[in-house]
């Protein structure tokens, strides 16, 4: 794995137990993306940890622009990311990284997600953005189902969501639909 995902855990002595020289990033924009590219076109002969804190807040665009990074990993090269809300992380950022926790004073590495942000979701009202949304969503739902089948159910709701809003369904009413489907869904995996 190139990418982890930290919560409540301190990503430097993360990145140093991988015996990995620490990079402090920050990453907030699309600019900080296009900064973070120019760093990561040269080639690393020792274990490097690019550790980002808050990726939680940073912009759409900016996490979307960043996921490029996380699918084309370099040699020698591992995100430490962290996040305080894990419902505020792009559904494709956290498909692609482990997710580490600590709990009772011991690291955990889990996948699991839950869409629990609705707030977020309820607001969208342009459609190309809510039918991102769910495309997002989706991707992350199908890098999972080889873990946990069950998840097929999930899928066929957000292919169904999709189809109603590129038929012009109502946004807010096709959103509000979607989230009360997943939020009664644990993602586990």
């Amino acid at each position: 794995m190139h990418a982890f995902l930290l919560t409540n855990t301190d990503p430097y002595k993360f990145a140093k137990e991988k015996n990995a020289k620490v990079l402090p990033f920050i990453l907030q924009k699309i600019e900080d993306v296009k900064e973070l590219k120019k760093i990561i076109k040269f080639s690393f002969s020792e274990l490097n940890a690019i550790v980002i804190e808050n990726i939680d807040t940073v912009t759409i665009e900016a996490a979307n622009a960043f996921l490029k990074n996380l699918e084309e990993p370099n040699k020698n090269l591992i995100y430490v990311l962290t996040a305080k809300n894990l419902s505020n992380v792009l559904p494709t950022i956290v498909s692609r990284c482990e997710l580490v926790k600590l709990q009772n004073n011991k690291l955990q590495i889990t996948n699991k997600f839950k869409i629990t942000n609705h707030k977020e979701a309820l607001t969208i009202k342009d459609r190309d953005e809510a039918i991102k949304f769910v495309e997002n969503y989706l991707i992350y739902l199908e890098s999972s189902l080889t873990l946990n089948p069950q998840l097929i159910t999930a899928c066929q709701d957000c292919l169904i969501t999709i189809k109603n809003l590129k038929a012009n369904g109502n946004v807010s009413l096709q959103l509000t639909n979607f989230v009360v489907k997943m939020s009664s869904t644990t993602i586990s995996i």
